[in-house]
């Protein structure tokens, strides 16, 4: 019926219709037109069928919701590349219950082939993993462990991107009028000679 609509009309779009949430087992229904399709690959550079698991896994796994009733109303993103530092310890929650055999937590995405991501679902649709809210006392010991952790050389935190130097070294800004070409040399980064 989309690709008749997008063919008839000629018009190009998308859309990823997911369970609504744990009662629901609704497979994921997804359709891409070409550029639609396009787009996703070039654009948010990702493949269209793991922006449904992507999508599916936020609206599944609860995070929201717990972060509501725990009174934190900012805009949250899972952050499975830096899982303790900008969600556990930041937020004080923590996922409990996720599959032994997948850990460490990671994106959904990177965890294996159907398989892996159908009993990651499982255990969320049964609650059997889910989110707990870390006690003060929790989270002050979650966070001192972390640190022993990474110095034990765990890779617990990601590390920060290292800063490049952005284009070329500047020239003076601005030239002596009574200096001809000749006088710069470029060998010592533009400064006169």
């Amino acid at each position: 019926q989309w690709t008749s609509l997008c063919m008839s009309l000629g018009i190009e779009g998308f859309y990823v219709a997911v369970c609504g949430g744990v009662e629901d087992l609704s497979a994921p229904k997804l359709f891409f037109s070409p550029k639609g399709e396009m787009f996703v690959r070039a654009v948010l550079d990702i493949e269209p069928r793991r922006l449904a698991l992507k999508f599916e896994s936020f609206v599944i796994s609860g995070l929201e919701e717990v972060l509501h009733d725990n009174q934190v109303t900012s805009t949250v993103q899972m952050n499975y590349d830096n899982y303790e530092r900008k969600v556990v310890e930041w937020f004080g929650v923590e996922l409990i219950g996720w599959p032994t055999d997948l850990l460490p937590i990671r994106n959904p995405g990177h965890i294996g082939g159907r398989d892996q991501v159908q009993k990651l679902l499982n255990a969320l649709t049964t609650k059997a993993s889910y989110w707990k809210k870390l006690s003060e006392e929790e989270l002050r010991r979650r966070i001192v462990l972390n640190g022993e952790r990474q110095a034990r050389g765990e890779n617990v935190y990601k590390p920060h991107k290292k800063c490049t130097l952005q284009g070329t070294e500047k020239s003076p800004a601005t030239v002596a009028p009574n200096t001809d070409a000749s006088d710069l040399d470029d060998s010592d980064g533009g400064n006169m000679a």
